[in-house]
């Protein structure tokens, strides 16, 4: 995924979301992003609570990397497992980022834009991280192997989560490693 989405507030969950999120965002003097959404950018997110409910929350897209001004945006599904950085987090710290789609760049520079009938909730996991003088909850997006949708358009795509499923890719962990080797749906494509 090359780094860019689309979170439109006004339109059916992303509504009901953003309201709770834009909630917590207030009294912690963050700006949750919207329409376009670009990585190190407040974002909605799902997460669950201590009674592992889903709700919404506020993570800074990206993980803040080890040179000065790195971040790293996406992990790949097929090495989260082995790699340091990520394994612990993705295993204990799943989050689903809920969208109205997402954007790729083919090797022309052209825009195109992938959505469905419905909202798009996309893979991810998350860390807590001291930020001076308070916490900041930062957020990664899983990508796999492109389906035959964005094939054509990118070598990577998001691990997207059937939206009955979200319950289970943020509590049960043995699903979430299921998934990660899942085909992905079909999706629309309109140049963007």
């Amino acid at each position: 995924m090359c780094g860019r989405y689309l979170f439109d507030p006004t339109t059916g969950e992303l509504a009901t979301y953003y309201q709770e999120a834009a909630a917590k965002a207030r009294k912690r003097q963050q700006v949750i992003a919207v329409n376009d959404v670009y990585p190190s950018d407040h974002v909605v997110t799902l997460g669950a609570n201590r009674q592992q409910a889903i709700v919404s929350g506020v993570t800074k897209w990206g993980f803040t990397g080890f040179k000065k001004g790195h971040l790293m945006i996406n992990a790949r599904a097929e090495t989260v497992e082995t790699k340091k950085t990520f394994q612990a987090h993705f295993q204990q710290s799943r989050c689903v980022f809920p969208m109205s789609g997402f954007y790729e760049w083919n090797h022309d520079k052209q825009k195109f834009y992938f959505s469905r009938d419905t909202v798009l909730y996309v893979a991810g996991f998350y860390r807590m991280l001291q930020a001076g003088d308070q916490l900041e909850t930062e957020s990664i997006i899983l990508t796999t192997e492109p389906n035959a949708s964005v094939a054509p358009i990118h070598d990577r795509m998001p691990v997207l989560i059937d939206p009955q499923d979200v319950p289970a890719w943020i509590n049960d962990l043995s699903f979430a490693q299921q998934m990660l080797q899942a085909d992905m749906p079909s999706l629309h494509v309109a140049k963007g």
